[in-house]
Protein backbone atom coordinates (compact mmCIF):
# COMPACT_ATOMS: atom_id res chain seq x y z
CA UNK A 1 0.00 0.00 0.00
CA UNK A 2 1.54 3.66 -1.47
CA UNK A 3 0.55 7.31 0.18
CA UNK A 4 -0.66 9.31 -2.70
CA UNK A 5 -0.73 12.63 -1.74
CA UNK A 6 -3.08 14.01 -3.52
CA UNK A 7 -5.33 11.82 -1.35
CA UNK A 8 -3.74 13.98 2.09
CA UNK A 9 -6.68 16.14 3.44
CA UNK A 10 -4.83 19.30 3.63
CA UNK A 11 -7.28 20.49 7.03
CA UNK A 12 -5.44 17.34 8.22
CA UNK A 13 -2.42 17.60 8.07
CA UNK A 14 -2.85 21.44 9.29
CA UNK A 15 -4.29 20.13 12.41
CA UNK A 16 -1.52 17.98 13.03
CA UNK A 17 0.59 20.27 12.17
CA UNK A 18 -0.28 23.28 14.98
CA UNK A 19 -1.40 25.68 12.11
CA UNK A 20 -4.29 27.82 13.23
CA UNK A 21 -8.17 27.03 11.96
CA UNK A 22 -8.64 28.87 8.61
CA UNK A 23 -12.61 29.46 8.10
CA UNK A 24 -14.28 28.64 5.17
CA UNK A 25 -14.49 32.26 3.60
CA UNK A 26 -11.28 33.14 4.58
CA UNK A 27 -8.62 32.58 2.28
CA UNK A 28 -6.17 30.30 3.58
CA UNK A 29 -2.28 31.62 3.74
CA UNK A 30 0.53 29.71 3.51
CA UNK A 31 2.33 31.90 5.69
CA UNK A 32 1.16 35.89 6.75
CA UNK A 33 2.04 39.03 4.85
CA UNK A 34 5.00 40.74 5.49
CA UNK A 35 4.71 44.17 7.51
CA UNK A 36 5.54 46.82 6.20
CA UNK A 37 9.23 48.34 7.21
CA UNK A 38 7.62 51.71 8.12
CA UNK A 39 11.49 52.83 9.38
CA UNK A 40 12.70 52.55 6.00
CA UNK A 41 12.47 56.38 5.33
CA UNK A 42 14.08 56.73 8.52
CA UNK A 43 16.64 54.04 8.25
CA UNK A 44 17.46 56.74 4.91
CA UNK A 45 17.19 59.78 6.54
CA UNK A 46 19.48 58.50 9.53
CA UNK A 47 21.71 57.06 7.01
CA UNK A 48 22.65 60.28 5.00
CA UNK A 49 22.54 62.29 7.90
CA UNK A 50 25.69 60.35 9.30
CA UNK A 51 27.25 60.03 5.86
CA UNK A 52 26.88 64.28 5.86
CA UNK A 53 28.77 64.10 9.33
CA UNK A 54 31.48 62.61 7.83
CA UNK A 55 31.53 64.06 5.24
CA UNK A 56 31.98 67.23 6.93
CA UNK A 57 34.64 65.85 8.69
CA UNK A 58 36.66 64.88 6.16
CA UNK A 59 36.38 67.90 4.44
CA UNK A 60 37.31 69.74 7.67
CA UNK A 61 40.57 67.91 7.92
CA UNK A 62 41.56 68.00 4.25
CA UNK A 63 41.06 71.81 4.27
CA UNK A 64 42.93 72.31 7.56
CA UNK A 65 46.33 74.11 6.95
CA UNK A 66 47.30 72.75 10.42
CA UNK A 67 45.95 72.30 13.79
CA UNK A 68 44.18 75.77 14.72
CA UNK A 69 42.63 77.08 18.24
CA UNK A 70 39.50 77.72 16.74
CA UNK A 71 38.70 74.42 14.29
CA UNK A 72 35.05 73.48 14.60
CA UNK A 73 36.34 69.95 14.36
CA UNK A 74 38.17 69.56 17.94
CA UNK A 75 36.35 68.83 20.54
CA UNK A 76 33.69 70.14 21.97
CA UNK A 77 32.02 70.43 18.41
CA UNK A 78 30.07 73.11 19.55
CA UNK A 79 31.93 75.89 21.78
CA UNK A 80 29.26 78.54 22.19
CA UNK A 81 25.71 79.09 20.90
CA UNK A 82 26.28 80.80 17.04
CA UNK A 83 24.19 83.84 16.31
CA UNK A 84 23.42 83.05 12.45
CA UNK A 85 19.89 82.46 10.96
CA UNK A 86 21.11 79.19 9.83
CA UNK A 87 22.50 78.30 13.40
CA UNK A 88 19.10 79.54 14.97
CA UNK A 89 17.02 77.31 12.03
CA UNK A 90 19.33 73.86 13.23
CA UNK A 91 19.04 74.54 16.75
CA UNK A 92 14.81 74.89 16.99
CA UNK A 93 14.58 71.69 14.43
CA UNK A 94 17.42 69.88 17.12
CA UNK A 95 16.00 70.49 20.16
CA UNK A 96 12.72 70.53 19.47
CA UNK A 97 13.13 67.01 18.24
CA UNK A 98 15.01 66.21 21.57
CA UNK A 99 11.65 67.78 23.56
CA UNK A 100 9.15 65.97 20.90
CA UNK A 101 11.08 62.65 21.50
CA UNK A 102 12.27 62.59 25.34
CA UNK A 103 10.51 65.63 27.08
CA UNK A 104 11.94 68.13 28.81
CA UNK A 105 13.95 66.35 31.07
CA UNK A 106 15.38 63.47 29.49
CA UNK A 107 16.42 66.64 27.11
CA UNK A 108 18.14 68.58 29.67
CA UNK A 109 20.00 65.35 30.67
CA UNK A 110 20.87 64.34 27.03
CA UNK A 111 22.80 67.97 26.81
CA UNK A 112 24.18 67.38 30.37
CA UNK A 113 25.06 63.62 28.90
CA UNK A 114 26.53 65.49 25.10
CA UNK A 115 28.87 67.88 27.55
CA UNK A 116 30.25 64.79 29.29
CA UNK A 117 30.98 63.45 26.15
CA UNK A 118 32.94 66.74 24.75
CA UNK A 119 30.20 67.29 22.25
CA UNK A 120 28.99 70.56 23.65
CA UNK A 121 30.83 73.05 25.99
CA UNK A 122 29.10 73.52 29.39
CA UNK A 123 28.30 77.56 29.06
CA UNK A 124 26.60 75.96 25.81
CA UNK A 125 24.79 73.57 27.54
CA UNK A 126 23.45 76.30 29.82
CA UNK A 127 22.14 78.46 26.78
CA UNK A 128 20.52 75.21 24.73
CA UNK A 129 18.99 74.30 28.31
CA UNK A 130 17.31 77.64 28.39
CA UNK A 131 15.75 77.34 25.52
CA UNK A 132 14.07 73.57 25.50
CA UNK A 133 11.54 75.69 28.37
CA UNK A 134 10.57 77.46 25.17
CA UNK A 135 9.28 73.92 23.46
CA UNK A 136 5.46 72.23 23.63
CA UNK A 137 5.09 69.06 25.90
CA UNK A 138 6.57 66.07 23.84
CA UNK A 139 4.16 63.77 21.74
CA UNK A 140 6.17 60.44 22.41
CA UNK A 141 8.18 60.65 25.66
CA UNK A 142 10.54 58.08 25.41
CA UNK A 143 14.03 57.15 26.34
CA UNK A 144 16.75 57.83 23.95
CA UNK A 145 18.19 55.33 21.73
CA UNK A 146 21.38 55.12 20.13
CA UNK A 147 19.82 56.61 16.42
CA UNK A 148 18.59 59.64 18.81
CA UNK A 149 21.98 60.24 20.06
CA UNK A 150 23.25 59.93 16.44
CA UNK A 151 20.79 62.58 15.23
CA UNK A 152 21.75 64.76 18.03
CA UNK A 153 25.49 64.52 17.20
CA UNK A 154 24.68 65.31 13.51
CA UNK A 155 23.07 67.87 14.52
CA UNK A 156 25.83 69.67 16.41
CA UNK A 157 28.32 69.17 13.44
CA UNK A 158 25.44 71.34 11.78
CA UNK A 159 25.16 73.58 14.42
CA UNK A 160 28.88 74.19 15.06
CA UNK A 161 29.45 74.72 10.82
CA UNK A 162 27.21 77.03 10.55
CA UNK A 163 29.45 78.95 13.63
CA UNK A 164 32.50 78.51 10.86
CA UNK A 165 30.77 79.55 7.89
CA UNK A 166 30.25 82.98 9.98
Amino acid sequence: MSLNPRRYDVRELRQIAGAPRVDADEAARERPLRQPNRNRAEQAARSAAFTELLQRQRGRRLSADGPRPDDAGDRPYLRSVPASPEAEHELGEWLGYLVDVGGHLRSRDALSYYAELGWIDPDAVDALTRRLEGFDAPRYDRAFLPADHRISLVSIVRIASCASES
